[in-house]
């Protein structure tokens, strides 16, 4: 709700287009001095269009709509559509279609992708319509007691749940064989008979055909346009940039005849799915394939014919990935790398050389690449992605084997199809024809504590009834796995409504057993998917705020709970002293501590216990994770003060990580803490931070110390790990001097982050970890 709202406050804002230039000129200026903004018109080379592409309108005005005009039309679209009584599928389909076919394009003798005037995630004009639908389906299908309590418990902190759209991946397999007029051909196949008018009686299947249809128009429109500039460019343009022209038509012909026939053709299927289906139907793609498993064969088709060289390959794969770099999502887009392959072997090779070469060579942010890890991974491989990654490249290493068991056990997974599982998002996984999940719901781990101690210094908890830390702790699990369960049973109710908020036209169209069930394929339309996933909020924070408590309390009985509780209210007004030991303390999370670990383990086998495979509203389960996104931040942003030293609206600690400069006693022992959980209990994601400081990463002998915590943590159950790798120094070094440091990236949960686009608060916290770690 709180994501859908936002966007429709954006949306509305019908900005003439030269203040909306002015307006997102500013915002750059302001904001990403590394790279300003540059009006089109004076944009001559091939690096500067691609990293404004997607910050700036570089469509041609001649050709359609712009942003604010979009938003206008849509806006009366919709209302007429009301006013007639139109079903909201259809209704939904037309917007698609409207903007497919009336935005402004272009294509660039610059680039090997076209252009779209809806460039800008964050102001989608079809967001608006959806938003302000959402209020009146929520309004409908939701009890108004669900609606207070789901938005009351959002605004406290105790839990926040949106109905999310972000998590989508087509079965890339299935759809390049059959390709877009095959898809085509596939939906008329179950849809039958049309009326005499050539449309569908049933809203379902109207919807679809008129997405569909538009779809193709919208490969027509490209091919047109660039046929147009390269009649226009034929005096003035290079005879490299005629002849990227000349195969940008040829492309997009072939794609609108048929199936995908080259490398270059499946970059661009790809990217033109992900443009339509982000940006046009507000349905977020993550995953832009296995690149290099996907790649392997068009390539070596297009080299055996002698259709495309290296150096163009490479070309062409650099400016794929900058269409992301230009788009700069905060939560990076996800592509995936490597597997196995049906015989055993890796699927690491050649092609993968070259795509982890251009990676390493655009040094992005974004795409971040999902890299999966077995026993078969080739040291070359691992060697070279280990580099990549103590230099600061984004890459996420998640074990085949312990996914392969959560898939087994939650999904009833077959051996070929983990083989075959898809890595998207963040860092998750799933099946390749099922991937729709959710994130139903994110739990704060401290507002648990929080509460407890409230209620103590209120009275109404009796410090009586708690006479041991065990009695406190057992009180705590229990307030932990109602809250829990609560938010799972609200979500029931905020995820019934999915598939009549934003009904998925193009997730649909691309799953089809949706189609032969009369489903819709994000909504509840997949085959072993449709999960929920309810996310663990601060865990870490939570094992070391459960110990300070026995310490205080109970072991050096130093003050009451109710004294405690008024403390934290007064967030450790007069007693740094005490708060500053407790911050120090090595009884933490992250340590291999045995107390801290036994409490953690049972943290989490409680947490999971009230979510795995209990059924959700979507013909799916809920699963639990232990991934945070930014919650971490946001959910701490509305928690008191704890007893672990924190102070109110610090952040907590995020994933399955130790809080923030918890863990002293180096890479090992954080790796055996969290050992005790598992990617099986958490089977939407075990994800663990990895910090080390640049000497223990330092030549040859460095990977080889990577690639054993790699290793070993995927072989104790977890599912991903992910390195930062810096010095304190050198970190304020970047704080005091950002112009030297414009493109240090850091990691962040499931993403990385140009150190220069953080907070001054948050880069203090890594700064403070890092001279953790080095001591």
């Amino acid at each position: 709700m709180k994501q859908l709202v936002g966007f429709a406050l954006l949306a509305v804002l019908a900005l003439t287009t030269s203040a909306a230039d002015k307006k997102q000129a500013k915002r750059y200026n302001d904001t990403t001095s590394w790279d300003p903004y540059v009006a089109k018109e004076n944009i001559k080379d091939e690096a500067t269009y691609l990293r404004r592409k997607f910050r700036q309108d570089v469509s041609d005005s001649a050709t359609g709509e712009n942003e604010a005009q979009i938003v206008v039309s849509l806006k009366r679209l919709v209302t007429d559509a009301e006013k007639s009584g139109e079903d909201w599928r259809i209704t939904k389909a037309r917007c698609f279609a409207y903007q497919v076919d009336h935005q402004a394009i272009d294509v660039s003798q610059l680039d090997w992708f076209p252009a779209i005037a809806l460039w800008n995630r964050w102001r989608r004009p079809v967001s608006g319509e959806i938003g302000r639908h959402a209020w009146k389906t929520n309004s409908k299908l939701i009890p108004k007691a669900i609606n207070d309590e789901w938005r009351r418990n959002n605004q406290s902190g105790d839990w926040n749940i949106w109905q999310d759209f972000d998590h989508s991946v087509p079965d890339w397999r299935v759809i390049m064989a059959l390709g877009f007029p095959g898809m085509k051909t596939r939906m008329e196949k179950y849809a039958g008979a049309k009326t005499a008018d050539g449309k569908y009686a049933d809203p379902y299947w109207e919807g679809l055909r008129i997405s569909m249809d538009a779809i193709l128009s919208g490969l027509d429109r490209f091919r047109v346009r660039a046929e147009k500039v390269l009649e226009s460019s034929a005096a003035s343009a290079t005879p490299a940039r005629r002849f990227r022209l000349e195969k940008e038509i040829a492309s997009l012909k072939r794609l609108r005849n048929g199936k995908p026939e080259t490398a270059y053709d499946m970059m661009m299927f790809v990217w033109y799915y992900f443009m339509l289906s982000e940006h046009l139907d507000a349905i977020q793609c993550r995953s832009l394939t296995e690149l290099d498993v996907f790649l392997t064969p068009y390539y070596e088709a297009d080299i055996a014919a002698g259709r495309t060289t290296e150096k163009e390959f490479r070309e062409q794969l650099k400016h794929f990935l900058w269409q992301w770099g230009s788009i700069d999502n905060y939560w990076n887009q996800p592509a995936g790398l490597g597997g196995t392959r049906a015989d055993g072997s890796s699927e690491f090779n050649h092609v993968s050389k070259i795509v982890l070469e251009v990676i390493d060579e655009c040094n992005l942010t974004t795409p971040k690449f999902l890299v999966k890890i077995a026993p078969n991974t080739p040291d070359w491989a691992f060697n070279k992605m280990m580099d990549m990654a103590r230099r600061h490249r984004s890459l996420s290493f998640i074990g085949e084997e312990p996914a392969a068991k959560a898939l087994k056990k939650w999904m009833n997974a077959t051996d070929e199809e983990c083989r075959l599982m898809v890595c998207r998002g963040c860092y998750e996984f799933g099946l390749r024809d099922s991937v729709n999940s959710t994130c139903a719901g994110h739990i704060n781990f401290l507002k648990v504590m929080e509460r407890m101690l409230e209620a103590f210094r209120k009275g109404d908890l009796k410090e009586s009834d708690y006479p041991a830390f065990a009695d406190f702790r057992a009180e705590y699990v229990r307030r932990l796995r109602a809250i829990t369960a609560r938010c799972r049973e609200v979500a029931l109710y905020t995820e019934k409504a999915l598939e009549f908020v934003n009904p998925a036209n193009m997730m649909t169209l691309s799953t089809d057993y949706a189609m032969r069930n009369h489903l819709d394929g994000f909504a509840n339309g997949c085959r072993k998917g449709n999960n929920s996933a309810i996310l663990a909020i601060g865990l870490g924070t939570a094992v070391d705020s459960l110990l300070a408590v026995k310490e205080i309390v109970y072991d050096r009985k130093e003050m009451s709970l109710s004294a405690l509780g008024q403390l934290m209210a007064d967030n450790w007004k007069g007693r740094e002293d005490l708060r500053l030991r407790m911050l120090r303390s090595k009884c933490k999370w992250g340590n291999n501590d045995p107390i801290a670990n036994e409490i953690g383990g049972e943290l989490i086998a409680s947490y999971a216990d009230e979510i795995n495979g209990k059924p959700n509203a979507r013909n799916g389960k809920f699963i639990a994770s232990g991934h945070s996104a930014r919650q971490f931040i946001d959910l701490a942003l509305k928690t008191g003060a704890t007893p672990d030293g924190r102070k109110a609206g610090d952040e907590m600690s995020k994933n399955l990580s130790p809080t923030m400069g918890a863990d002293t006693e180096g890479a090992t022992a954080l790796v055996e803490t969290l050992s005790h959980g598992n990617a099986t209990q958490m089977p939407g994601d075990y994800p663990i931070d990895m910090m080390l400081h640049p000497s223990v990463c330092a030549g040859e002998k460095g990977i080889e110390v990577m690639k054993a915590l790699v290793r070993r943590f995927h072989k104790n159950g977890g599912s991903v790990m992910q390195f930062t790798v810096f010095s304190a120094e050198e970190l304020k070094d970047a704080q005091r001097h950002p112009e030297k440091y414009e493109n240090l990236q850091v990691r962040v949960c499931g993403w990385n982050v140009r150190w220069n686009d953080m907070s001054k608060i948050e880069q203090d916290k890594y700064i403070e970890r890092a001279e953790r770690i080095q001591h």
